[in-house]
């Protein structure tokens, strides 16, 4: 029944568009986000995601029209509910709202989303009809569905590395801050850097944060000996994760702005914190916090600043719909209704050449730094290439040579970050180490515990171990084979007449069947003729 109410509404949006009286429809232009501001069917359970999204939307469209001297925007957001049903309605609904004899370029803009390949397949079939074009996540082979490629998060993971080549650590603990939602990315930039710092010949040790989240309030301030000296941290870290440990350096890997975060920290520990450069939409976290969609209307630590990648496939999917109607007003043919499959080539075309770009586009991290007692400090930037990783430090910022950053002898090194690589203690070659200090250590003195690492000596007792295991277990396979090969061929006699006849024996017992009649036939018939012979040659010779 639902699915012939949906058809029939179908059927009037259509009829509207083509039998409808045109109307005047509005000087700016509609755009309409399909997104997931519940994350169940019942629409009751509501995604972090999701709001932050809608509050965006809303914010990038002030701030467009606030500066904008050609075409204002509307963007218009509808629930999805994360179904292939709710993407449907939120569909319906988005063409009625835009105004049915609207839904041509520049009045209508086109459709952002929904979400998911199904859920946008679902929705085209619907929006194809009527020519509307999308902007969505992965590429489709249909012909109104336009991919915006989402933002790869390699850059973060390679700028890591370049850190830790920095900081000479051969093995580091990797804590990941995931949440119930909004984890996707986080374990995906934690899986990404564990994979590549193994094929780099680092030790990985891979922190599992639920313990932790079930000791309770009065033994926070216990020391887990499960972190080394060398921390990384992804996402922003929970309150009291500092208290963990002592005298240790922690790496903060961030996509968005942490620094009001980290300057409340009060720790003994070295943070570095490696973070987006770009600029946070201004007042996006006010507005995430006392959005309409929190019960009572308190959202205080909903913000994600690690899901600011998804805001900004947003805002370049606004842009790209803006800077294609531009190219058509400035040829002066934004007044009057587009013809629909001439507005998606242009859009097409846009969108190519923004995915080139981005694709060859740098990226920037800014790197800081706090000691104990003072506030963040600037260190420099990591600039992520296509090819290539550089460092550019706060005091010069012209080119920085790799060579340089790699031996660790740049002059221009900061001497706060020259301090912490100095205080790395000997050499170590990969995972061959069998000690890491620990973080529960008082002072200098070091606590060291026994890892999964192995020195040369016991590496190559292990090999000799296990070859004379190997070349043992193959003597006696070779024995068991020939065991059972002389049992199944029985003794071995010397080659004499009783060998013969025992043979002979063996093999008319081997064709009794056959022989017994056959053979006393043949001696009957050869005994005759002998006979015969001998009677014929006495006769000739008597009758001579």
């Amino acid at each position: 029944m639902e699915k012939f109410r949906q058809w029939g509404l179908i059927c009037a949006i259509i009829a509207a568009c083509t039998c409808g009286v045109r109307t005047e429809c509005e000087s700016r232009g509609h755009i309409s986000l399909l997104t997931s501001i519940h994350d169940d069917a019942p629409c009751k359970k509501i995604s972090t995601k999701g709001v932050l999204l809608y509050e965006a939307a809303k914010l990038l469209t002030e701030i467009h029209n606030n500066k904008s001297n050609t075409m204002d925007i509307e963007i218009a957001v509808f629930d999805t509910c994360g179904s292939i049903t709710g993407a449907l309605k939120a569909a319906m609904k988005a063409l009625v709202a835009a105004d049915v004899n609207c839904l041509q370029a520049p009045h209508y803009l086109g459709i952002i989303g929904p979400d998911t390949t199904t859920n946008a397949e679902a929705v085209h079939k619907v929006t194809s009809i009527l020519k509307i074009p999308h902007i969505v996540r992965k590429a489709s082979n249909a012909p109104y569905l336009h991919q915006l490629v989402h933002e790869s998060d390699s850059y973060l993971v390679e700028g890591v590395l370049k850190i830790v080549q920095l900081l000479k650590w051969k093995s580091f603990t990797l804590v990941a801050n995931v949440e119930e939602e909004l984890d996707d990315d986080v374990q995906n930039i934690a899986k990404k850097l564990t994979m590549a710092a193994i094929a780099k010949n680092l030790c990985v040790l891979v922190h599992n944060d639920d313990d932790d989240d079930d000791n309770d309030k009065d033994n926070i301030n216990d020391k887990n000996e499960d972190y080394t000296s060398h921390v990384i941290h992804i996402g922003q870290p929970d309150k009291g994760f500092f208290n963990k440990f002592v005298n240790a350096t922690v790496l903060v890997v961030s996509e968005g702005n942490l620094d009001e975060h980290l300057n409340s920290v009060d720790t003994s520990n070295t943070i570095l914190l490696l973070e987006d450069s770009r600029e946070v939409l201004p007042g996006l976290e006010r507005r995430v916090d006392t959005s309409k969609w929190w019960s009572g209307g308190d959202g205080t630590d909903k913000y994600d600043a690690e899901a600011l990648r998804e805001v900004r496939w947003l805002e370049d999917a606004i842009e790209i719909y803006i800077k294609a109607i531009d190219m058509v007003c400035k040829k002066k043919k934004c007044k009057n209704p587009m013809n629909s499959v001439d507005w998606n080539n242009i859009l097409s075309n846009v969108l190519i050449s923004h995915n080139i770009e981005s694709q060859d586009a740098p990226q920037s991290l800014d790197l800081l730094i706090k000691m104990k007692g003072s506030k963040l400090e600037n260190l420099g930037s990591v600039i992520v290439k296509k090819n290539s990783v550089k460092i550019q430090w706060e005091e010069e910022d012209d080119d920085d040579d790799d060579n340089d950053d790699d031996n660790g002898k740049n002059d221009d090194i900061p001497d706060a970050f020259e301090k912490i690589v100095s205080e790395e203690k000997g050499t170590r070659s990969g995972c061959a180490t069998k000690e890491m200090k620990m973080l529960y250590e008082n002072g200098h003195d070091t606590t060291h515990i026994l890892v999964s690492e192995m020195d040369d000596s016991e590496w190559w007792t292990m090999v000799g171990t296990v070859s004379g295991v190997g070349v043992a277990m193959f003597v006696v396979g070779i024995l068991a084979v020939y065991v059972v090969y002389t049992n199944i061929r029985g003794p071995v006699q010397k080659h004499n007449k009783s060998r013969i006849d025992r043979d002979t024996s063996l093999r008319r017992v081997g064709s009794d069947r056959e022989l017994p009649t056959s053979a006393r036939t043949t001696r009957q018939t050869r005994g005759a003729q002998r006979r015969d012979s001998n009677r014929s040659i006495r006769k000739e010779n008597k009758e001579q």
